[in-house]
């Protein structure tokens, strides 16, 4: 085994722990609206949390100190929608995660297509095959860097045509999602699947 204190390595390789082992990680494309306009920037902390409401969360981190566009618009506008990345719009993902300065327009830079959100103010982006406009329930900040969890309930769905049937079944193989490893520019696809049903307990009472 190779065993690692935590306490006696630095953030940046506590950072390459995490992302190498908890990996694939889905990616949250997620745009926001403040004071300097809309914006938009992806996220690999990130994953549902529950369905009663339907929650979900993302995790960012702070850039030279200070909160990035993201969260300062999140706090402004405490609302935010939530896209899947496809493989299709994969490059258009990855000109968003650029560090521009405050004021560009990541959707604009990436060449996004925008409409009109059903229950938040931000826009949401027409080629993604699922949106999930959210309204902020809380932001968490943890830990030293610091790290800033934000806490959404969806109150909208969107979805490409094919993608969810009449039992509201979603397709992931029309999605397509890509997902995040470690590395500057690790990612994975989901053409390898199966399936492993789970196995019903059929022993005594509970506990026994």
């Amino acid at each position: 085994m190779t065993e690692i204190d935590a306490a006696k390595v630095s953030w940046q390789d506590q950072y390459k722990l995490m992302v190498g082992s908890v990996t694939p990680r889905p990616i949250a494309l997620v745009t926001t609206l403040g004071r300097h306009g809309a914006n938009a920037a992806p996220f690999s902390f990130f994953n549902a949390v529950g369905s009663d409401p339907a929650m979900l969360m993302f995790s960012v981190g702070d850039r030279s100190g200070s909160d990035k566009d993201t969260v300062r618009n999140i706090r402004e506008t405490p609302e935010f929608v939530v896209h899947i990345v496809s493989d299709a719009i994969k490059e258009q993902m990855n000109i968003c995660a650029v560090d521009y300065p405050l004021g560009v327009n990541e959707i604009e830079k990436a060449g996004f297509t925008t409409a009109p959100s059903r229950r938040v103010r931000p826009p949401r982006i027409v080629e993604a095959p699922v949106a999930m406009e959210c309204r902020l329930m809380q932001i968490v900040d943890l830990g030293r860097k610091p790290y800033h969890v934000v806490f959404g309930e969806v109150v909208y769905f969107h979805y490409h045509e094919g993608i969810v049937n009449e039992r509201f079944h979603v397709d992931a193989g029309r999605i397509n999602p890509i997902g995040r490893l470690a590395g500057k520019g690790g990612y994975t696809r989901i053409t390898d699947r199966f399936e492993m049903p789970r196995i019903p307990y059929e022993g005594g009472a509970a506990g026994e």
